[in-house]
């Protein structure tokens, strides 16, 4: 390719370089890939995001245990926080209504890389409020888990023992799916209601009235079986969503069990017990943790006592389809487990009833970890990692650190000060400002680079492909997410000049960098408005071996 020209697509003038045999060098094919399980004995590639519990700062960690970015906010904190998969930070917080139940949040917000506001929702009226925790689905909407107040009166009627309520309103956990409004609102499109799939053994006379444990379908509206505080009968702590068999787990942590609901359904079949892909409506598909809950043991066989973030383990990761767990454990040092639950399926995705009487497998985890100087009481998370390692946050500790396999810990970050809810793995070293660009008034595109201290100093190279993203272009045993196009010969041989800026050079001391794409009002054609182009970099040691890619931004070209 030596001596061939390029233009921006469109332009019909400007200048051109040839792409050199150096840059084509950095692109080629020449060095094996890690082995996997070299890999696991190191820190998994890539950040990590978290916050601290009243605290107005959200924090991006390298695995170097370096904050290399920082969102400053000015509201007051929920719990949850998420860098979602375009690169915005999804981040609760409190609307600022009384509760008496900690957790509670009333609102959630969607911010920009550079802290822009984007999104704003508020869920706090009638007695509901959202509270801990959200999960994103594919389809960009959002599921928040929230309270909802009954009446003494209403949990009597339903079977609630009267012993055991305290003065004040009865709430139980609700979950709403909503699908986001910019710049405010949003549209609930989905619920689903413990308070339709309840069951009590009480009163004969009253609704629900059944065998618990002919039932495991159902939500014991008296277990467990003490008065809570503030009325908090499930306190839902966690969520997370499977896309593979549209499931959702929810950590309920009053009756020390993980819950698998069927998201399928609509919203009138959740309320019910028919209808979605396993035909049982919204009733509980599988639990697990604490038999107890459902009349097939005793509360001293509980496996969970208190646990948070239950997480599906993504496709593609060891494990995948388990869940992962962090399980508090009473408040004595080292009583804290991380816990790994294989579901108990058939050949065709359905969950294996347990036989009459007995408890829902397995029998036990399938990997698990202790240690004495771990131990969380509240809050805390864990998380399967791409290279098969488990990101753990022990929340009470501040203290977040990754585990092999085999139980060693190959990175940690210790806190100065200050409680942490989760933390997430967040896969991602490159994002844009915007998504579209005017032709007529013309722009500028930011790009941010990020990629963690380990790279300071290490020369990066952003390029760009006009064709999509997929298959991609191997390059030194990985795939850098952009195909090799007229486009990517224009930006290797425009790097620094029009219409690039900071498109290539040197990382700074926490491997950030950043880069502009400008184009002056009126320069290119109307008929390059729906043209499409995506961007990433690669990291390339002064070998001209590539060592590392990013992931892909686009932006579109607009009127």
């Amino acid at each position: 390719m030596t001596g061939e020209t390029f233009r921006l697509p469109g332009a019909t003038n400007g200048a051109e370089r040839p792409m050199t045999s150096t840059l084509r060098r950095i692109l080629a094919v020449h060095v094996l890939a890690l082995a996997s399980t070299a890999i696991a004995q190191s820190p998994q590639p890539g950040l990590r995001v978290f916050g601290h519990l009243g605290e107005r700062e959200t924090y991006l960690l390298d695995e170097q245990s370096n904050i290399v970015h920082t969102w400053f906010h000015t509201d007051i904190p929920g719990t949850g926080v998420y860098v979602d998969e375009d690169g915005t930070l999804l981040r609760t917080y409190w609307t600022g209504t009384p509760y008496p139940i900690q957790g509670a949040g009333g609102g959630l917000r969607r911010f920009a890389f550079d802290g822009t506001l984007l999104w704003d929702f508020q869920y706090d009226s009638g007695g509901s409020i959202s509270h801990h925790d959200i999960a994103m689905l594919p389809n960009g909407n959002i599921l928040m888990l929230a309270w909802e107040e009954k009446s003494q009166a209403d949990a009597i009627a339903a079977g609630r023992n009267p012993v055991l309520l305290q003065p004040g309103p009865f709430r139980p956990d609700h979950i709403i799916e909503v699908q986001p409004t910019p710049p405010s609102g949003g549209i609930i499109v989905w619920e689903w209601h413990v308070w339709d799939h309840l069951i009590q053994d009480l009163d004969g006379t009253k609704p629900n009235f059944g065998v618990i444990a002919d039932h495991p379908e159902k939500i014991d509206i008296n277990h467990p079986p003490l008065p809570p505080p503030g009325g908090d009968f499930n306190h839902l702590n966690g969520i997370d969503y499977d896309p593979v068999h549209d499931w959702i787990v929810v950590s309920a942590r009053s009756q020390n069990e993980i819950w698998i609901i069927d998201h399928s359904t609509t919203t009138a079949e959740a309320a019910g017990s028919t209808g979605g892909n396993h035909g049982k409506g919204g009733d509980l598909l599988y639990r697990w943790g604490n038999p107890a809950a459902y009349g097939r043991g005793a509360l001293a066989n509980a496996y969970f006592i208190g646990q948070h973030g239950a997480n599906f383990i993504d496709e593609g990761r060891p494990g995948a389809g388990n869940i992962v767990v962090f399980n508090n454990g009473t408040v004595n040092p080292g009583s804290s487990k991380v816990d790994e639950i294989v579901l108990p399926l058939d050949g065709n995705g359905n969950f294996i009833a347990p036989l009459p009487g007995m408890p829902y497998g397995p029998a036990g985890p399938v990997w698990s970890y202790s240690a004495p100087d771990f131990g969380s009481s509240f809050v805390s998370s864990a998380e399967r990692l791409p290279n098969g390692n488990t990101l753990v946050c022990s929340g009470g500790q501040g203290w977040l650190f990754e585990l092999t396999p085999s139980g060693q810990r190959v990175w940690e970050y210790q806190a100065a000060s200050g409680v942490m809810f989760h933390t997430h793995f967040v896969d991602r070293t490159l994002w844009q400002d915007r998504d579209e660009l005017s032709l007529t008034a013309g722009g500028t595109i930011q790009f941010d680079m990020v990629t963690g201290a380990n790279h300071a100093g290490e020369t990066y190279l952003l390029v760009g492909s006009s064709s999509g993203t997929s298959p991609g272009l191997p390059v030194n045993g990985l795939t850098l997410p952009l195909n090799f196009d007229g486009w990517m010969v224009t930006s290797l041989n425009s790097m620094n000049t029009f219409p690039f800026a900071g498109s290539s050079g040197p990382l700074d001391a926490n491997g950030r960098s950043s880069g502009s794409f400008t184009i002056p009002a009126g320069v290119l054609p109307p008929g390059l408005v729906g043209t499409h182009l995506d961007h990433a970099f690669v990291i390339y040691d002064p070998l001209n071996s590539i060592h590392r890619v990013s992931n892909a931004v686009g932006f579109t070209f607009a009127p």
